[in-house]
């Protein structure tokens, strides 16, 4: 029986003989999709913010405006300081309480696309469905890095759930790798894939755990050691994420390590 041959309409601009000749070489054809990557940790002053903020500048250099920096602690947001914006015009709270549309909240800090958080918001942070708030801005970028509470309340399973993967930050002592044991088990009861883990602030002193034991102890890959360097604090206080504020610094070369890891990791995915 001879093959029905269906008749083709023709779109404005010759759309399908482009379609056509695309699918003929072998492209394919995908929306954007951002892959969103939060950092968590259970115990507050590992470094989240920090690690948040070098990545979303490192990305900046190579994505452009395809990446974009979140604040998601909603109950004590500080990745604006990180950026220099005490107060910005803008911010994530706007988009909660539904003053604003959430495309219109990003900003730029430095080049980087970030979407900040209100450090004077003082009302009570209710239940949020933080993954359906960021679908928009899913189709508006390639990449959202998510900084996030500590502890694993309520807004924190929020922000796990709107995240396709997650990396867990932690220091080199054995309280904070302790702790950090809930964080994996929480990842675990929403079943969203952990990347790894970075050792913030590391010291090399003897009271502190050696990077083997910690890896031993957490039961994943240590994806990042930064050390303990007093130009991340410098760079902070500039309001300036130290991968452009002191390059060459040991912190700054382990961020952008960091980075060129993560960038092989969701290219190759």
């Amino acid at each position: 029986m001879p093959r029905k041959v269906l008749k083709r309409r023709k779109g404005p601009g010759g759309l399908l003989s482009v379609l056509k000749s695309r699918r003929e070489r072998g492209i394919r054809i995908k929306p954007k999709r951002a892959r969103v990557i939060g950092v968590f940790s259970c115990k507050g002053g590992v470094g989240k913010t920090t690690i948040v903020a070098n990545l979303g500048m490192y990305f900046a250099q190579y994505l452009g405006g395809d990446v974009l920096a979140v604040d998601a602690n909603l109950s004590a947001p500080n990745l604006g300081l990180h950026f220099g914006e005490l107060n910005p015009k803008t911010t994530i709270h706007d988009v909660l309480a539904d003053e604003l549309p959430i495309e219109e909240a990003v900003m730029k800090c430095h080049g980087v696309p970030v979407l900040l958080g209100s450090i004077a918001y003082g009302e009570e942070v209710h239940l949020v469905d933080l993954r359906g708030h960021l679908k928009p801005l899913k189709k508006k970028y390639k990449l959202i890095l998510l900084d996030s509470s500590p502890g694993i309340g309520s807004e924190v399973v929020a922000a796990i759930k709107a995240c396709d993967e997650i990396i867990i930050a932690t220091n080199p002592d054995i309280p904070t790798v302790a702790s950090t044991l809930k964080t994996f088990r929480a990842a675990g009861r929403y079943k969203v894939p952990i990347i790894g883990t970075v050792v913030n602030m590391v010291r090399r002193e003897p009271h502190e755990l050696p990077i083997k034991d910690v890896k031993k102890a957490l039961g994943w890959p240590i994806i990042a050691v930064v050390p303990e360097d007093r130009r991340v604090r410098e760079a902070t206080a500039a309001g300036i994420p130290i991968v452009r504020y002191k390059p060459k610094s040991p912190a700054a070369r382990e961020f952008m390590e960091l980075g060129e890891f993560l960038m092989k990791h969701i290219t190759k995915g």
